[in-house]
């Protein structure tokens, strides 16, 4: 992990010394600053309704955190999924680990992850494959990317119907917790095998918690799209809204490029050399990627962190 987070922080910096160089920062320098803050509560807010997400999902099996706590939660596992390279879900351990601090089955902690990674999933390629078309149908981006947007939205499609025939087989859970998750949490895998499956069952046909976390999670793409807008403004460039919208899509086709922690270097190098086949300059585009990035990367991985500090701290106090 260290060496992969290594070279894509020296991709990151490659990226942005050879893109605009000196007008970038004549561009970062001139910033306005309101549109920029605001750009910032957004992403805030964002971090909130995710927190509010998986809060509403665990009081549906009546178990409670308070929100400054799950705050915590979330942002510690937001932070590790942005750092583990490859597949990016290196955080959910962290949050299951952390949910089952306060007194709650960790077989219950992870069904709610379960049902909270879903949601998110279900959000963000239902709107990749959304805006896709709506961009190819303006002929502002080619029919290739709507037909690669189609095939990648069919091959979820396909996984998350095959993952879940096997989440609800007991016994392939049964075989899962004895290899995995008993090497961080005791417990007995039957028993936990049929808790997990009977909590994911009740939670996953739940029509009215399936509701509130798809609107959730559908409202956080809105937020993200407005967050682009906003520092658009920020950097006083006047765009399109197809052009905002485009600048979503590169950046999460970019980011499932595996490999890299937080797609480092790659998100940006693509995402700004696509902005410029686009004909946006590249000391412009270099200027809305990296400001992006630093709301959309690096200040989860900073209050994750934090967060992590924090949590030790008060768990430790907790056990004396």
């Amino acid at each position: 992990m260290k060496i992969t987070l290594a070279i894509g922080l020296l991709l990151f910096i490659i990226v942005f010394y050879f893109s605009g160089n000196v007008k970038l920062f004549a561009i970062l320098q001139g910033i306005n600053w309101i549109w920029f803050v605001l750009a910032f509560f957004v992403q805030i807010a964002i971090i909130l309704l995710y927190t509010l997400r998986l809060k509403i999902i665990l009081e549906a099996q009546k178990y409670y955190i308070n929100f400054r706590k799950m705050f915590k939660i979330l942002v510690s596992g937001m932070s590790v999924n942005q750092l583990t390279p490859v597949v990016k879900i290196g955080g959910e351990p962290v949050k299951v680990y952390y949910i089952s601090k306060n007194n709650i089955p960790s077989t219950k902690a992870l069904a709610s992850i379960i049902i909270e990674i879903s949601a998110e999933l279900v959000s963000l390629y239902t709107t990749l494959l959304f805006l896709v078309f709506l961009l190819s149908s303006m002929n502002y981006l080619s029919s290739e990317f709507f037909y690669a947007a189609l095939s990648i939205f069919v091959f979820f499609v396909i996984s998350f119907i095959l993952v879940f025939r096997i989440l609800f087989r007991e016994d392939k859970i049964e075989d899962i917790i004895r290899k995995y998750i008993q090497k961080f949490f005791k417990t007995n895998a039957k028993t936990a095998s049929k808790l997990f499956s009977s909590s994911l069952k009740t939670l996953f046909v739940d029509k009215k918690l399936e509701f509130k976390i798809f609107a959730i999670s559908f409202f956080s793409r809105f937020l993200e799209i407005l967050r682009i807008y906003l520092i658009f403004k920020a950097i006083e460039c006047a765009v399109p809204i197809n052009l905002i919208l485009s600048v979503w899509v590169l950046q999460f086709l970019f980011s499932m490029v595996p490999w890299l922690p937080g797609g480092l270097g790659l998100v940006e190098g693509g995402t700004i050399s696509a902005l410029i086949f686009l004909g946006i300059p590249a000391e412009i585009s270099a200027s809305l990627i990296l400001l992006d990035r630093i709301l959309n990367l690096w200040l989860p991985v900073i209050l994750g962190f934090f967060s992590v500090y924090l949590l030790k701290k008060e768990y430790q106090q907790e056990d004396f």
